[in-house]
């Protein structure tokens, strides 16, 4: 019974993510409140982490569930593997992955400067979920149609595996 009393106390306190915001690599601010009712694949990137190869994968979810699913990559520098500014961001993943999906403006992910939607992605009192900060680069977060945080995916998981591409399309 206490367990129940928790859980319905940590529902309660959780916020939503739909009151958040970011700037886009461009510099325009994108209220994530425009996208109720499609999920969301939030991912960590840096242009140069061992696993830049993922930017191909997410292009390809963005392709293939674009309908449904906004993928929306946050470079970073919390890890050491982000040097470019944002239109060097911007150019690399264009010019060597095809990205057209979202990219936020390059920001902290973990630590005193983290951004607002990566405080509530490892804040269990936002989320009612994780309570974690991100360990590396390309960790990826699922939020359903409803603002509910629904997955949290290792930066091991390729964004086409059978995990990501089975929780997209349940």
């Amino acid at each position: 019974m206490n367990i129940l009393i928790a859980l319905a106390f940590l529902a309660l306190n959780t916020t939503s993510i739909y009151n958040l915001q970011f700037q886009d690599i461009d510099g325009n601010t994108r209220p994530l409140s425009v996208y109720q009712g499609k999920k969301i694949l939030l991912v960590n990137i840096a242009t140069g982490s061992t696993r830049v190869n993922q930017l191909q994968g997410l292009q390809q979810l963005h392709q293939q569930y674009g309908d449904s699913v906004v993928v929306i990559g946050f470079p970073s520098n919390s890890f050491g593997n982000e040097s470019r500014s944002n239109s060097e961001i911007k150019q690399f993943c264009q010019a060597n992955y095809g990205v057209s999906f979202l990219l936020a403006a390059k920001t902290d992910v973990t630590g005193p400067q983290i951004h607002p939607v990566y405080h509530w992605l490892s804040n269990i009192s936002s989320n009612g979920i994780n309570g974690a900060p991100l360990q590396k680069n390309f960790q990826k977060f699922l939020i359903s149609q409803t603002g509910s945080l629904i997955g949290i995916f290792s930066p091991t998981v390729e964004p086409t595996s059978e995990q990501i591409t089975g929780a997209l399309t349940n």
